[in-house]
C-alpha cells in the first residue's frame, strides 16, 4: 500500500451513482456551490441522461454501469466496487449517491487526518452481526467485532486502495452482499501496513440528515438547519422542488 498524499497535492473528482429517479440537478448545484475544488464529475447511471445535463461539458462525463462491470446482469451492490475502472478518474475522489446534497461549505481537508490518512465517520450503532464484509475482515485481521457502522454520508475514497481491496476479495465481492463501506474503510483502518495513518470519528449531530419523505416543510427545515450533508429519499412534492429551487437557484456549470 502506498501512503496518502496531503489533500492539496492532488486533484479530487466526484462520482455520482444515480438511479435516474431523482432530480440530479440540485445535488449537482449543491456540489458546485459548496465544493468548488472538485475537478471533474462522473455520473454513473444506466438511465438516459436528462435533457438539461451538459453531457459534452469538459468537467462532466456520463458513465454506463456496463462499461465498468462488463456485465449488464451484475448485482447492484457490485457497481460501487468497479468505480476505480473509470478512465481518467483522480486517485482521490468523492463518492455520492444521486440523492446526496451538500448543505454548507465543504473542505477537502475534512476527509484527511493529521498524518495525511483518510478519516471516516461512524454512527453510534454497530454493524449487524453476520455480514459478509465483517467475516472477511475477521478472517484477515482477527475478530474485532463489533465495529461501528460507517455513516451514510458522501465519502472520500482512494482509487488505488479500492482496487487493492477489490483484488484481494474479488471472488467474494462478485458473489454480492459485501458492503463497500465496511470492507474498504475498516481494511484501511486495521491494515498494519498503514501504521495508524487512517482514523474513524464519531459523526457530529449536525453532519448528516435524511428525509425519507421529501415534503416542503421537511426540505425547508433541512435547508434552515444547514447540515453538512443531507439526503432526500423518495419522490419529492411540487412544493419541495420549489423550495429546493429557491435555495439552489444558481445553475451549475453542468447544466446546458
Amino acid at each position: 500500500m502506498t501512503a496518502v498524499k496531503p489533500p492539496s497535492s492532488e486533484p479530487i473528482d466526484a462520482v455520482y451513482t444515480w438511479d435516474g429517479k431523482s432530480d440530479l440537478r440540485y445535488p449537482l448545484r449543491s456540489l458546485a456551490r459548496y465544493a468548488p475544488w472538485i475537478r471533474k464529475v462522473y455520473v454513473v447511471s444506466g438511465e438516459r441522461s436528462p435533457k438539461w445535463l451538459a453531457r459534452t461539458h469538459s468537467r462532466l462525463t456520463p458513465i454506463k454501469p456496463a462499461d465498468l462491470t462488463h456485465n449488464t446482469a451484475a448485482p447492484a451492490d457490485l457497481l460501487p466496487w468497479q468505480i476505480f475502472r473509470i478512465p481518467g478518474l483522480s486517485r482521490q475522489f468523492l463518492l455520492l449517491d444521486g440523492e446526496d446534497f451538500l448543505g454548507r461549505p465543504l473542505a477537502a481537508g475534512e476527509f484527511f487526518t493529521a498524518k495525511g490518512g483518510y478519516r471516516f465517520l461512524v454512527e453510534a450503532a454497530d454493524i449487524p452481526a453476520g455480514g459478509k464484509a465483517e467475516a472477511l475482515l475477521n478472517s484477515r485481521f482477527s475478530n474485532r467485532s463489533p465495529r461501528e457502522q460507517v455513516a451514510p454520508t458522501p465519502r472520500l475514497l482512494d482509487r488505488n486502495f479500492l482496487e487493492e481491496v477489490h483484488r484481494l476479495w474479488e471472488k467474494e465481492i462478485k458473489q454480492g452482499g459485501v458492503s463497500l463501506e465496511t470492507l474498504y474503510f475498516y481494511f484501511l483502518l486495521e491494515n498494519p501496513m498503514q501504521r495508524g495513518a487512517h482514523e474513524k470519528a464519531a459523526m457530529p449531530p449536525d453532519t448528516y440528515d435524511r428525509a425519507p419523505f421529501a415534503d416542503s416543510k421537511r426540505v425547508a427545515a433541512l435547508l434552515s438547519n444547514g447540515p453538512q450533508f443531507f439526503s432526500l429519499k423518495g419522490k419529492r412534492s411540487l412544493m419541495a422542488r420549489l423550495t429546493l429551487l429557491r435555495h439552489y437557484w444558481r445553475r451549475s456549470v453542468f447544466e446546458k
